[in-house]
């Protein structure tokens, strides 16, 4: 897979931006999801590689549409979403600007274990849940890296 180059790549760990020696929590993803809300206000989110503990299925909260794909339409969507998952193991997030014919070669799908970047053209933010570790987010935009910082430094989460 040809990954594109980000803007910028920020880990985000529990312990450094939450207080919280736990890392992937489903609420910790939702706060970095508000802090993005935004920037991302016409966008549609791709899913993939999602795994965790949750009181439902991970299947029911990510299905899978008739293209085989799992596709959030916003971001408030995703953030009530992510806020009913307790934990992530993996994960891969694609924002993709509203509108755009996205394309996706189903032999060789986004992955959490893929290497650093963008995995596809068009993605503007893709943020990867790591083994329950860490999250790491990567944009084209450096202004949605400061609305995150600033977003953890206003609320004292870090």
């Amino acid at each position: 897979m040809i990954l594109e180059e980000p803007a910028f790549k920020l880990t985000i760990r529990g312990m450094d931006f939450f207080n919280e020696e736990l890392s992937c929590l489903g609420w910790q993803f939702a706060e970095v999801l508000k802090s993005i809300k935004n920037h991302t206000e016409n966008y549609d989110w791709y899913i993939f590689d999602v795994l965790g503990t949750s009181n439902s299925g991970l299947l029911d909260l990510f299905p899978l549409n008739t293209s085989g794909l799992c596709v959030v339409l916003s971001t408030n969507e995703l953030i009530d979403k992510v806020k009913k998952v307790i934990q992530f193991e993996s994960g891969v997030f694609i924002a993709v600007q509203k509108g755009k014919e996205v394309n996706w070669d189903f032999g060789c799908l986004p992955g959490t274990e893929e290497s650093e970047g963008l995995q596809h053209p068009f993605a503007e933010i893709e943020i990867r849940a790591f083994d329950y570790s860490f999250f790491e987010f990567y944009g084209r935009n450096v202004e949605i890296k400061q609305s995150v910082l600033n977003h953890f430094q206003e609320n004292e989460m870090r």
